[in-house]
């Protein structure tokens, strides 16, 4: 007894269903291989976002942590025969104030240290005088530095009519420890600061005491 062999058409039918169906399982897999690609793109941008986010709040808050405030300080006392001035800068911030450049000018009229200071408003020149660097220092947190000051009292009257606005002006820039920097100017109300890029080089107008 001979077995019927299948016709050729229907073995080729065969084949091409197999081939269906294979290309069938293959497209399925490669739709869920890129959908799982796409899912794995997506939570590595999300997770990516979320450290640097991270990162920038925790900057801010440490910023924060450590930001000054300087303050510019006249104090004047007159009493009759006693009178005294003095000229500091406090830091009134939380943290340490690099400062670079002061710059200070009478009538418009720049003064580099202590001795053109008096000479602009006409002071005895060998009046006692207390002085301290500014320029390129480090000022603490709660921190005052009193840049200059005198007990003469013809000289301290002089100087708080000229010192004080609007024939006196001192400009001046800090920076904190992550040189983010603000530039200062006494003629502006309750000594709002500007932030910077960088401080500005008064070069030979700078106030060296």
């Amino acid at each position: 007894m001979i077995d019927d062999e299948p016709a050729s058409g229907e073995v080729s039918s065969g084949a091409a269903h197999s081939l269906l169906r294979a290309e069938h399982h293959i497209i399925r897999l490669t739709f869920w291989q890129t959908i799982l690609s796409v899912v794995g793109i997506v939570i590595a941008v999300l997770a990516l976002y979320a450290a640097l986010t991270e990162s920038a709040a925790v900057r801010e808050q440490t910023a924060a942590a450590v930001w000054p405030f300087v303050q510019l300080m006249v104090e004047d006392y007159d009493k009759g025969e006693e009178a005294g001035f003095s000229l500091s800068f406090t830091n009134a911030g939380v943290g340490p104030a690099k400062m670079q450049d002061v710059r200070v000018s009478i009538d418009g009229k720049v003064t580099r240290n202590w001795s053109e200071l008096v000479a602009s408003v006409d002071g005895e020149a060998g009046a006692a005088v207390n002085r301290n660097f500014i320029s390129d220092r480090v000022i603490r947190a709660d921190e005052t530095v009193v840049m200059l000051s005198t007990n003469n009292a013809d000289l301290a009257r002089k100087l708080m009519g000229a010192v004080t606005k609007p024939r006196g002006v001192v400009t001046f820039c800090y920076c904190s420890i992550f040189d983010e920097c603000w530039l200062a100017d006494s003629r502006k109300e309750r000594q709002a600061v500007e932030l910077v890029e960088a401080c500005p080089d008064f070069g030979e107008e700078t106030y060296i005491n």
